[in-house]
């Protein structure tokens, strides 16, 4: 047996190819399981968070109605008056559409819209800054802070902004005394307020898209890497998925909106390519054991095993006799030309 190893192209055919294909199959079908569970799972976790968003919107578009409602009196007529009315038209519109949202895009455009409005009714609130006394400026004030705190995160996704609102407000609140300067100034707030909350609505919205999109290529991620473990294989580019992954996560915490979206789309994009490397080595892994046990029973020494797509080169020592070549092929390995 001495000497150096002789090569033959093999395939395998009959049971073998059978059980090397169902045994595909299997992995595949496996994979394609245990996805449509996580998308179960995410599709209730986001039909719970929705749920949770629409009474979120709801309570504020009843705060936004009851101060539309308060606004009404004898110093709001004219134009303001029409204005005040077309704001209550608009909630009654907004509360139809929000009655019916079963997406995250129909709860963002109504949140926006929810923004614009206030800001028209504050615009509202600007044009009587004149018959307004000193209480209800300051009231006019506090109602802006509450407008403001109702935004957990609208510093980091809007840092500018929200120091043009807070340095504006400060000004504001300075000169409340004064119904010039208070007249001017809450208007000019109020376009502030409106441009940093509308910004900072869509940026949420941005957010969101990117948090989900990469919940769902952190889980296929995570999938194929654990079953890679499990069956100890080493992939190709591992590392770099994981480094994707984790900067993720950083830029979401950090609410960095833009390059959250970014690395959404390149973890998405990382997993196929895993998963494509794994079913590749498991075949191979497949191929090479169905190949090694046909060529041991018909008496070869198996020297080396390299795998391609469907076929392998097998390096061998010894002879392929008529009696080794029928073994191999009653064993379901279909030899070629040596």
């Amino acid at each position: 047996m001495s000497g150096n190893p002789r090569y033959v192209d093999v395939a395998l055919a009959g049971e073998r190819a059978i059980a090397f294909d169902g045994e595909r199959r299997r992995r595949i079908e496996e994979r394609r399981r245990q996805e449509e569970d996580r998308r179960r799972a995410r599709a209730a976790a986001h039909a719970s968070r929705l749920a949770r968003e629409r009474e979120r919107l709801s309570a504020r578009l009843v705060a936004l109605a009851r101060r539309t409602e308060a606004l009404a009196g004898i110093r709001v007529s004219g134009t303001a008056e029409d204005e005040r009315q077309g704001v209550l038209r608009t909630l009654a519109v907004l509360g139809t559409r929000l009655a019916r949202v079963s997406n995250q895009a129909d709860a963002d455009a109504v949140h926006i819209d929810l923004v614009a409005a206030a800001r028209r009714l504050e615009a509202v609130r600007a044009g009587l800054a004149a018959a307004l006394a000193e209480d209800e400026r300051l009231a006019a004030l506090s109602l802006v802070e509450t407008r403001l705190a109702e935004w957990d995160d609208r510093e980091a996704l809007d840092a500018d902004g929200a120091q043009a609102v807070a340095d504006q407000l400060a000004a504001v609140r300075a000169g409340v005394a004064d119904t010039r300067t208070f007249r001017f100034g809450y208007a000019r707030l109020n376009e502030l307020v409106g441009d940093h909350l509308t910004l900072v609505a869509r940026r949420t919205a941005l957010l969101a898209e990117a948090r989900d999109s990469a919940q769902e290529a952190g889980e296929a991620l995570t999938a194929i890497l654990t079953e890679a473990d499990a069956l100890a294989v080493e992939l190709p580019g591992r590392e770099a998925a994981q480094e994707v992954r984790d900067l993720l996560a950083a830029h979401l915490a950090a609410g960095r909106f833009q390059e959250a979206a970014h690395g959404a789309v390149r973890l998405a994009g990382s997993a196929p390519s895993l998963e494509k490397a794994l079913e590749e080595h498991l075949d191979h892994r497949e191929l090479t054991r169905h190949v090694t046990e046909a060529a041991a029973q018909a008496g070869l020494v198996i020297v080396e095993v390299s795998p391609a797509a469907r076929a392998c080169r097998l390096a061998y020592r010894g002879e392929l006799t008529a009696d080794v070549l029928a073994r191999l092929r009653a064993d379901g390995v279909e030899p070629g030309s040596p």
